[in-house]
């Protein structure tokens, strides 16, 4: 057996841009949280929502585990891997004794961005302020690249711009 829970929830998860761009980069590793299941995330997909301004999915990545920790120890020993700065750190987690570390690997950044926009349009989800479970469903499409491709490429040829195009080349 290999330490994963054989239940396991995939999340859309939402980070500051500076930091989703760590994540993406590979210089961070570990996520932190004021709140997060610890049991059904080890071993799950974690898309990576970009607040705004870029406010898209801008890539993936697989859950080795999540730590609950005393917030002393979370600085302590994952504050490099979090790249975070100490007055950050603690402005984040002001009030709490414990939080959530949370290790990523396998960090894919995706060929195209899912849009806010796009994101309801297809999957009717919001994103949100901290995570959200996603369905299977939504996960296999945000898995699947033709399918992003092709409800790209059927946006790009609306028949408004194709009827000003043909105007212009009169």
């Amino acid at each position: 057996m290999d330490g994963t829970p054989e239940f396991r929830r995939d999340v859309l998860v939402s980070i500051r841009p500076f930091y989703a761009s760590k994540i993406l980069d590979g210089h961070k590793t570990v996520e932190l949280r004021r709140k997060f299941p610890e049991v059904s995330a080890t071993g799950a997909t974690a898309f990576i929502y970009s607040s705004s301004p870029v406010s898209a999915i801008v890539g993936c990545a697989r859950i080795k585990h999540v730590l609950r920790l005393p917030v002393s120890r979370i600085w302590k020993e994952h504050r490099a891997a979090a790249c975070i700065l100490k007055d950050e750190f603690d402005a984040y987690f002001a009030g709490l004794k414990y939080g959530f570390a949370i290790f990523l690997e396998s960090v894919q950044p995706l060929k195209s961005q899912l849009k806010a926009i796009d994101l309801m349009a297809q999957f009717g989800i919001v994103p949100p302020q901290s995570y959200r479970y996603v369905t299977d469903e939504c996960v296999a499409l945000l898995s699947d690249e033709r399918i992003q491709a092709s409800h790209r490429h059927k946006r790009r040829h609306r028949a408004g711009r194709r009827a000003a195009r043909s105007s212009v080349s009169r």
